[in-house]
């Protein structure tokens, strides 16, 4: 049983983790006036999300990682013409 709490804390610790972590990058690109499209933590199918804003916040399946997209940040991103100020 304690193996089992382990295994549940650690990818708790570990989805904070990320979750702190990517939410430093959707500080600055909002601070820096850059539009945050999506903030997720894991990876897979969306297990929860919810918009807030112009924001999608949620969680994905597999707590290895995470993203926050942001208009704009490869040369292949498609933008609206209404956010390119903002990319």
């Amino acid at each position: 049983m304690s193996f089992v709490v382990g295994v549940v804390l650690f990818a708790v610790a570990l989805l904070l983790s990320v979750a702190w972590h990517e939410c430093g990058h959707m500080w600055a690109a909002q601070r820096t006036g850059m539009k945050v499209r999506r903030f997720f933590v894991g990876f897979g199918p969306t297990l929860w999300s919810t918009r807030r804003g112009e924001t999608e916040y949620g969680v994905k399946a597999l707590p290895l990682g995470g993203f926050c997209d942001i208009a704009g940040m490869t040369p292949y991103d498609e933008i609206d013409e209404a956010d390119k100020a903002r990319a």
